[in-house]
């Protein structure tokens, strides 16, 4: 780590010709290692791309398009800042990329207005992307890596955990866990108009809405400006109702409490419909049972991260081992898609009642 922090360094000073006052690690990060530098009063974003993205245009293309879509609707927006050169992405030991740091933190779940709020965001977000027409954006090159939302997992998706991992000592611990998955796979749709919403690429979205991506700046007026949208390397084609039901998903499940919170999702629900541009409708017949699918997306890298001890940060005060933590992951979802199940036509007929307000 000491050498990415001086390398970080070296690409904000002789790249970027910043005068760096600080450079600081932001512990959240995942995919990419990003830092918070101030230079003077200002304050950027810089992070070293992930080795699996390389170099690829589509990184600063992208953002730039999207920066530009977003500025012209008034909305918040980490804007992209070029090197030297005027290259988009820097290169030294890496791919490297700078942008305006957005002040805020990420807001907190179990508030039906932050809920409101982001909806009404996302929605905004969605305007901008796809009205009058859908942005037109660099193919991204690299090919879809294995675990991504736009998947529709499938029954077989489960069992060959148990093919590709039949050598491994933990297997019988968590092979309860993949058959409820497989059962949870087995009961999703198969209708035409279901399928398609894991097929569709006809509109752009942001591709990862999570809560963690919001943020929320603090002390600031109500209104679109206290909330922002970040994290865009996700950026692509795909169906809206991806967007909505990472959003309705990840606002609405409060830890450690695997329940879906329904008024939490009615409220970002409600927001949405206020600003997007998706149909009531729509969203009542299907978003339920994608947020199923959604969750089953996320259960099965879960399993599979279990199983390899790989991917997220450990947490040792909580959990003695990444296989641990993994699988209590997988068992919080699990646990929640089994509660919608239950309460799903509830759940769609409150939905088509947001019509009457």
């Amino acid at each position: 780590m000491d050498k990415l922090l001086e390398d970080a360094r070296i690409v904000a000073t002789s790249q970027y010709n910043l005068t760096v006052d600080s450079l600081t690690l932001i512990e959240s990060g995942r995919v990419n290692a990003s830092f918070k530098v101030v230079a003077g009063d200002q304050a950027y974003n810089l992070q070293r791309l992930n080795d699996f993205f390389e170099s690829y245009p589509a990184l600063g293309n992208n953002w730039l398009l999207t920066q530009k879509a977003f500025t012209q609707s008034q909305l918040p927006f980490p804007g992209i800042v070029p090197d030297g050169s005027g290259d988009l992405l820097s290169r030294y030991n890496g791919a490297w990329r700078l942008t305006q740091w957005l002040p805020g933190q990420v807001p907190k779940s179990g508030s039906l207005e932050v809920c409101h709020l982001a909806g009404r965001f996302l929605g905004l977000a969605h305007r901008a992307l796809n009205v009058p027409q859908p942005l037109t954006y660099l193919e991204k090159l690299p090919p879809k890596w294995e675990f991504t939302n736009q998947r529709l997992p499938s029954p077989a998706d489960f069992e060959n955990i148990f093919l590709d991992y039949r050598r491994h000592p933990n297997l019988g611990l968590i092979a309860p866990a993949i058959i409820r998955a497989t059962e949870r796979a087995k009961n999703l749709p198969t209708r035409p108009s279901f399928t398609r919403v894991f097929l569709a690429r006809d509109m752009v979205i942001h591709g990862d809405p999570k809560r963690e991506n919001f943020l929320e700046a603090e002390g600031a007026a109500g209104g679109e400006g206290r909330m922002a949208l970040v994290d865009w390397d996700t950026v692509g084609y795909g169906d809206l109702l991806i967007d909505l039901g990472e959003l309705c998903r990840s606002f609405s499940v409060e830890k450690p409490n695997p329940a879906f919170k329904f008024d939490l999702a009615l409220a970002a629900l409600k927001g949405y419909l206020e600003t997007g541009v998706e149909t009531l409708d729509r969203i009542a017949l299907l978003l339920p049972a994608v947020i199923r699918a959604l969750s089953l997306c996320l259960i099965r890298r879960y399993l599979i991260d279990a199983l390899a001890e790989v991917y997220f940060s450990w947490d040792p005060k909580n959990f003695d081992s990444l296989f641990a933590q993994n699988e209590a992951r997988a068992l919080a979802l699990l646990e929640m898609i089994e509660d919608m199940e239950d309460l799903e036509m509830e759940f769609t007929k409150a939905i088509l009642g947001l019509g009457g307000q």
